[in-house]
C-alpha cells in the first residue's frame, strides 16, 4: 500500500480506514491538531506538512510535550486555557499517533500515560442526583438547554450508556407512551423509570417546538435526531447563523452537561459517571 507523501492526505486515508464513527472522530481531532502544530513549527501551511514529518519520533514527542503543557488547546478547559492537558486526552493523543504510524508502516512505540477513570456514582447516587437536576433549573442556563441535558443524564442513568452511544439516538428510539416506557440505545431496549420518562417527555415537547417553526429551512424534512441545538449558531464565512433545532454535535452536548453539573452541583461531572457502579 502506497501512503501519500502529503500528511493531510495520509491522515484522511487512515481515518477513512477506521470502522467506528466515534474512533474516526477521536483520531481525526488529535491528528489534525498534530498537523496544525507541526505546520506552525515549520512555518508553513498544513498542506505542506509531509507524512514523513508526522512519523518523525522527535516531532511526535515534541508535539505531545506541547500538548501536555496546554499549548495546543483550541478552547478554554475547565481549569483555564493554560492548564496542563488531562491524562486521558494525552493517552488518546499518543494512541492516535501510534496507530497512525502503524497504518503507515513505520510504527512508533510511544508510551501513553496510564488512563485515569473518574469514580462513578452508585445507582442510588445517580438517581438522587438526577431527581435533583430534574427539579431545579439553574440560573444562567437556557431552559431548553437544561431540559436537553437532564434528558441526556436520564438516559445515561437508565441505560448505563455514555455520550458515544447516546448521541446517535433518533426519535423512534424513544417509546414514552407505552405502559412500560422504554428507550433503545445501541440496538437494545431499556426500561425508563417515571423520573426519566418525564424528563424525556419534557425534552421531546421542547424538541418539537424548536423544530416545528423552520421546516422550510430544513427543506421540509423532519429532524429525527433526539439531540438538537437549543439556540441559533454563529454566522460563519459570510453565511447567516443557522437556526436552533438542528442536530447537535457531541461537543455541544458535553459542554452543556459540564455547565449544568458545575453550576447545579458545584463541580463538573462526566456523563459517564452517571452510568452507575456496583455497590
Amino acid at each position: 500500500m502506497s501512503i501519500p507523501a502529503r500528511g493531510t492526505a495520509a491522515v484522511e486515508r487512515f481515518v477513512a480506514s477506521l470502522r467506528a464513527e466515534s474512533t474516526r472522530r477521536l483520531r481525526r481531532t488529535y491528528l489534525d491538531e498534530y498537523v496544525a502544530w507541526l505546520a506552525e513549527q515549520q512555518q508553513c501551511g498544513t498542506g505542506q506538512v509531509t507524512t514523513g514529518g508526522l512519523l518523525d519520533e522527535e516531532n511526535a514527542l515534541a508535539w505531545l510535550a506541547a500538548a501536555q503543557r496546554g499549548l495546543t488547546r483550541r478552547r478554554p478547559g475547565l481549569h483555564g486555557p493554560t492548564a496542563p492537558a488531562a491524562t486521558n486526552s494525552m493517552a488518546a493523543r499518543t494512541s492516535s499517533v501510534n496507530t497512525f504510524s502503524r497504518y503507515c508502516g513505520r510504527p512508533l512505540a510511544l508510551r501513553p500515560p496510564a488512563a485515569e477513570f473518574a469514580d462513578r456514582l452508585t445507582p442510588t447516587e445517580a438517581h438522587r442526583t438526577l431527581r435533583l437536576l430534574t427539579g431545579h433549573h439553574p440560573a444562567g442556563m437556557l431552559e431548553a438547554t437544561w431540559e436537553r441535558s437532564v434528558a441526556l443524564i436520564a438516559l445515561a442513568v437508565c441505560t448505563g450508556h455514555g455520550t458515544t452511544a447516546l448521541h446517535p439516538m433518533r426519535l423512534a428510539d424513544l417509546e414514552l407512551e407505552r405502559p412500560l416506557p422504554r428507550a433503545r440505545v445501541a440496538g437494545d431496549w431499556y426500561p425508563l423509570d417515571a423520573v426519566s420518562r418525564d424528563a424525556l417527555a419534557r425534552w421531546k415537547a421542547t424538541h418539537q417546538a424548536l423544530t416545528a417553526g423552520h421546516l422550510k429551512a430544513l427543506k421540509g424534512g423532519r429532524v429525527e435526531e433526539v439531540w438538537i441545538t437549543t439556540a441559533p449558531g454563529r454566522p460563519r464565512d459570510g453565511r447567516p447563523a443557522p437556526p436552533a433545532g438542528l442536530p447537535a454535535a457531541v461537543r455541544t452536548l458535553e459542554s452543556a452537561h459540564r455547565k449544568l453539573t458545575a453550576t447545579a452541583l458545584g463541580a463538573p461531572l462526566l456523563l459517564e459517571q452517571f452510568c452507575g457502579a456496583s455497590g
